[in-house]
Parts: structure tokens; C-alpha cells; sequence
């Protein structure tokens, strides 16, 4: 955790921020008083990817694109 004056807070933000996004903790004061916190954020979750799940379900059958025998007459 470093301790930086408000206005060196302000002037550095950018080098400040990627040092945050790093991992390290800021404290930020003003006159000699703590003030806020500067901190990571917690990791996004993770998106899911397609054909993520496609071994979940077994395989496919062959006929799976066919029309159903329900519908035969809606042709």
C-alpha cells in the first residue's frame, strides 16, 4: 500500500492507474489525511465461448435436422 498526496494523485492519475490495474493499493491523502483508496478492481468473469458445452449433451443423431412427424402435414 503507498500513501500519494492528492495532487500527485492528479498529476501521475495515468502511471497511477496502470500501477492499480497491477495489482498495487493506493492511499490517497490530503494535507497528512487519508482520504480514498485506490485499489484493483475484482476479475471479470469469464464469457462463455461457443461450442463450450458441446460434450455435455452427447452426440448429435443423425436425424436431428429432419423435420418431425408432428409438423409433416404444416409443409
Amino acid at each position: 500500500m503507498k500513501l500519494i498526496a492528492a495532487y500527485d494523485a492528479k498529476s501521475k492519475f495515468s502511471e497511477i492507474l496502470r500501477e492499480a490495474a497491477a495489482g498495487e493499493v493506493f492511499v490517497i491523502t490530503r494535507n497528512g489525511r487519508r482520504m480514498a483508496e485506490l485499489r484493483p478492481c475484482s476479475p471479470v468473469a469469464q464469457h462463455r465461448k461457443r461450442g463450450m458445452m458441446k460434450y455435455s449433451f452427447g452426440p448429435v443423431p443423425p436425424d436431428f435436422n429432419e423435420p418431425l412427424a408432428d409438423f409433416a402435414d404444416c409443409q
